[in-house]
């Protein structure tokens, strides 16, 4: 057999392999010279793809070479020793750094300094993970051979951005109060207890401004420091009934005795008038500031405020109208009479803010805002410029009803339920800002045509009075203020429209309406020039505007 051996060159990186023939004994071949590598100390090291073969070769040509058939050994490496290696790759912004180890062929393993030299070269010097730094050296050893492991070794800290400014207030809302009535010891809740008015004197603290923070510095790997954004400044601005009581501006007070009323950037305290009920004794009220009825609104009263209205009970075929919010601590009950041979709801409530109860039915409401119905709303006409929500508002589940009933909504809708079994018709219409801007667009228009009808004769006055003498600089004054004026109404005219157009569009792109329970058979949804009729019942959908249609799209909990 011929003889194989294994030797070690160039200062033990290459395995050198020596075959000798041994004359009457079989020839080598892959298979012994696999087994001899195998076999070997040297196992381990990476193998030279196609080395052992071309070995072989090499023998052969030898011994064909060898004419005199001497014996004659060949030799050749087939094989390296390997180091362990290391390769970094650094994230972007130079906030990560991830440690490849590539475990060798019986050559040398990787050291907790050769990690720490690798991270010199590549400037890592902050934010160094020294636990994985130990981890990764350790569980490279057991690594078999060829194989990786990967880790983040070290790690930047993004800035924090500061917390922004707020108003904090000092005093509740009355509104607010309203829709959270009190809970007593067995879990009910007493809808009439609404505890004692919020009303505040001269003097009272209602709110105050928080400054924004700094926020919190950052770094990454190579040491830079990142600075942090601060946050925004709030605004805290005096109102009616309201101003501030130091210089920095950063308290806001009562000036007068009155009920607060939140406001976006401040507190407004308005005069109120406290009275039991609204009936027959009372007669009609009509008040410039703020009401509070503990009571109830009487069938067939008015009452109209110019700022809010809290009720602490109902309000029967009542006609109610405010300049700022209507807050019912329990429901609005009207009922249908004949009017011109068709039938109306005798109460209707206005106001130019929001409107709340715990119900509504045979009711029409106007709010320039918000209305908020905790359980339903039933035949009724309900008009809102902004959003409409049925349901648990403490909870801020929308879990209503609405069924029987006609809406003109200017913003989304979240409701529980829409329709009703008995087939009673339930219509939604979203247009109510195209609506607006078109009759707005209509009035500019006819407003604007009478005004281009003036101009040429204003033009004609202002000729006239130039071509006569000096003495008429008066007159000349007069009509170019006449003209400056006509000018400014029409540029006013065309942007007011323009600007409720663009209104428009934008509620069109980010309006919802959100039922999350069911829409039953019999309701109608309108949006811009399309309608969609459902035959059928439908479980949790949210109705949208995409690609100029109607998208009617499942909630999926």
């Amino acid at each position: 057999m011929c003889d194989i051996t294994l030797t070690l060159e160039s200062e033990g990186k290459d395995l050198l392999m020596t075959i000798t023939p041994v004359h009457g004994q079989p020839k080598a071949n892959i298979k012994k010279l696999q087994r001899a590598f195998t076999l070997s100390e040297y196992s381990a090291f990476l193998l030279i793809d196609g080395a052992m073969a071309l070995l072989l070769e090499e023998v052969v040509k030898a011994n064909e070479n060898n004419e005199k058939k001497e014996t004659s050994s060949t030799s050749l490496i087939i094989a390296h020793a390997v180091d362990a290696s290391l390769t970094v790759t650094i994230g972007p912004e130079n906030m990560s750094v991830t440690l490849e180890l590539t475990a060798g062929y019986s050559g040398k393993q990787i050291k907790n300094a050769n990690v720490i030299e690798i991270l010199k070269e590549n400037n890592i010097t902050k934010g160094i993970i020294k636990e994985n730094l130990i981890n990764i050296v350790r569980d490279g050893i057991q690594l078999q051979p060829g194989k990786s492991i990967t880790t983040e070794i070290a790690k930047g800290k993004a800035s924090t951005s500061g917390k922004d400014g707020y108003i904090k207030y000092l005093v509740d809302d009355p509104a607010d109060r309203i829709m959270c009535p009190k809970k007593l010891d067995n879990g009910n809740v007493d809808m009439r207890e609404l505890g004692d008015l919020i009303h505040v004197k001269t003097g009272k603290k209602l709110a105050k401004l928080i400054p924004p923070t700094a926020g919190v510095k950052g770094f990454n790997v190579i040491g830079t420091i990142t600075d942090a954004v601060s946050g925004e400044t709030a605004v805290l601005e005096e109102s009616d009934g309201s101003s501030f009581s130091d210089e920095n501006n950063n308290i806001l007070i009562a000036t007068i005795d009155g009920m607060p009323k939140h406001l976006d950037n401040s507190v407004t305290v308005n005069t109120l008038l406290e009275v039991e009920n609204i009936d027959v004794g009372t007669g009609n009220i009509r008040f410039d500031g703020s009401i509070y009825v503990k009571g109830n609104v009487c069938e067939g009263m008015e009452l109209s405020v110019s700022e809010d209205i809290v009720i602490g009970g109902i309000v029967e075929s009542a006609s109610i109208a405010a300049g700022g919010n209507i807050s019912i601590a329990l429901g609005i009950i009207g009922r249908q009479v004949s009017e011109d041979n068709h039938l109306e709801n005798n109460t209707v409530l206005q106001a130019e803010g929001d409107v709340s109860a715990q119900f509504v039915q045979y009711a029409d409401i106007f709010a320039k805002n918000d209305i908020k119905v905790t359980q339903y709303i039933s035949h009724s006409q309900i008009i809102v410029a902004g959003d409409l929500w049925v349901g648990n508002i403490a909870n801020e589940k929308a879990d209503g009803k609405v069924f029987g009933t006609s809406v003109l909504a200017g913003g989304s809708v979240h409701v529980g339920t829409l329709g009703s079994r008995c087939g009673a018709m339930t219509n939604f219409n979203l247009n109510y800002w195209v609506n607006t801007t078109e009759e707005l667009k209509i009035s500019a228009r006819e407003k604007a045509d009478k005004i281009m009808r003036r101009l040429p004769r204003i033009y004609q006055l202002l000729r006239k009075a130039n071509n006569l003498n000096d003495n008429n600089t008066q007159q000349i004054e007069r009509i170019n203020q006449a003209l400056k004026q006509h000018l400014h109404l029409l540029g006013k005219l065309n942007k007011n429209w323009l600007e409720k157009e663009s209104t428009i569009n934008k509620h069109l792109e980010t309006f919802e309406l959100s039922v999350y329970k069911s829409i039953h058979s019999g309701v109608n949804i309108e949006i811009s020039n399309k309608t969609t009729v459902f035959k059928r019942d439908h479980e949790a959908t949210q109705v949208r505007w995409l690609e100029n249609k109607i998208s009617v799209e499942p909630i999926v909990n």
